[in-house]
């Protein structure tokens, strides 16, 4: 068997595919093998390019593939470099990728907005796209008005500026937002109309509207910048669309945060499907009860988890009556477990249990994660969850 080359003797098909998980230069290279691998690659179904320098060699390679074979996958990474590159080019790939691929990915990098590459062209239309991934880009104009993308399931948007007016798509299930600065040049917030989704991940300042989302089965809303807050309006824009979900996540780091999900609780939707909750320290963190409220508007509710960061990040209010729960107190018969995750037993943990008893939850399915000492247990269990300042 010396000698003989058994993977040049696989089927064309078959070493294409091989070559797809290759970085598209490394795939290239790989003309120079044998003559059997000399026009292996222009018949790959991805196009991968990571790093800087890749103008040049991704016009190339368009050019000189074979049209004929489907090209599935486009992922370029300009990295760094993102001011050596042309919009044009930008805007040519993504959409000779989106009308050609099932999955599009650019990512970019820019130390000040102004360097960012910028979308400007239109609604995005392709037939077949199914997931498309941006980090870094501006994307301005009705660019993600996606409703000429009838496959498309997957959007993940990362470290965007987004300067536009919708987002729609009827088909989209997955949607991601993470660290994405919203701007207007209308001063009104950006409309997300994506009826049929299902997963949710919203990470950032939320200066966007959520219209209803009836299919959607679990969400992750983590509030960390509150800057753009005043701009919101009055009404409920979180809370309203994330009413059907089975899972969900509710978080803030900041007084801005906070202060968006109490006044959305004013207009407090039933949860009537949310089976699991989880809650950071924004539901304590003054005497209005949101925990009690979101309880009662979560009526088969079966698990409860907080999660307490080390140090909280606003100050604790621990003075006042919690009379107004004990009035409206509801028995929670399925909810199963309640789950206090944090570093240290302290007035946070307190003043859940205070809230919890005060609502009719049972000792019995509470646990507490954290370190906490004899006395403190002690004192849990005997005190009728009556709170202890220090």
């Amino acid at each position: 068997m010396s000698g003989v080359d058994l993977f040049s003797t696989l089927p064309d098909h078959v070493l294409q595919h091989v070559l797809s998980f290759l970085p598209s230069r490394n795939a290239v290279s790989s003309s120079a093998l044998s003559r059997r691998w000399r026009h292996q690659w222009r018949s790959s179904p991805a196009l991968r390019v990571p790093g800087p320098d890749a103008s040049t060699f991704i016009n190339r390679f368009l050019l000189l593939r074979d049209g004929v074979s489907p090209l599935r996958t486009l992922e370029i990474d300009v990295g760094h470099c993102s001011n050596e590159y042309d919009d044009d080019d930008v805007d040519m790939w993504i959409r000779h990728g989106a009308l050609t691929c099932q999955t599009l990915a650019f990512a970019a990098s820019a130390e000040q907005p102004s360097e960012m590459l910028r979308l400007t062209r239109g609604p995005l239309a392709a037939r077949h796209l199914t997931t498309l991934r941006l980090r870094s880009v501006r994307i301005d104009g009705d660019f993600l008005d996606l409703s000429r993308c009838p496959a498309l399931l997957h959007l993940c948007l990362s470290k965007c500026l987004l300067d536009c007016k919708t987002i729609a798509s009827s088909s989209l299930r997955r949607l991601s937002l993470a660290d994405c600065s919203f701007v207007s040049s209308t001063k009104t917030s950006t409309r997300i109309a994506t009826p049929s989704l299902r997963w949710l991940h919203l990470e950032g300042p939320p200066r966007c509207l959520l219209e209803s989302m009836p299919s959607l089965t679990a969400a992750t809303v983590l509030l960390l910048w509150g800057k753009e807050a005043k701009d919101c309006g009055s009404r409920s824009m979180l809370l309203d669309a994330l009413s059907e979900a089975t899972t969900l996540e509710l978080m803030a780091s900041s007084s801005r945060g906070q202060a968006i999900l109490q006044r959305d609780l004013k207009w407090c939707p039933t949860f009537s499907k949310l089976k699991t909750l989880v809650l950071n320290d924004w539901c304590i963190y003054d005497d209005k009860s949101e925990l009690a409220c979101l309880l009662w508007h979560s009526p088969v509710l079966e698990k409860l988890t907080f999660e307490f960061s080390k140090k909280p990040s606003y100050e604790l209010k621990t003075k006042g009556s919690y009379d107004t729960v004990t009035s409206e107190q509801k028995t929670f018969e399925r909810l199963e477990t309640v789950e206090i995750k944090c570093q240290e037993v302290g007035r946070r943990v307190f003043k859940v249990l205070r809230v919890l008893s005060a609502c009719g939850v049972p000792l019995a399915k509470i646990s507490i994660q954290g370190s906490c000492s004899q006395s403190e247990r002690f004192n849990f269990a005997c005190t009728s969850f009556s709170f202890i300042e220090s």
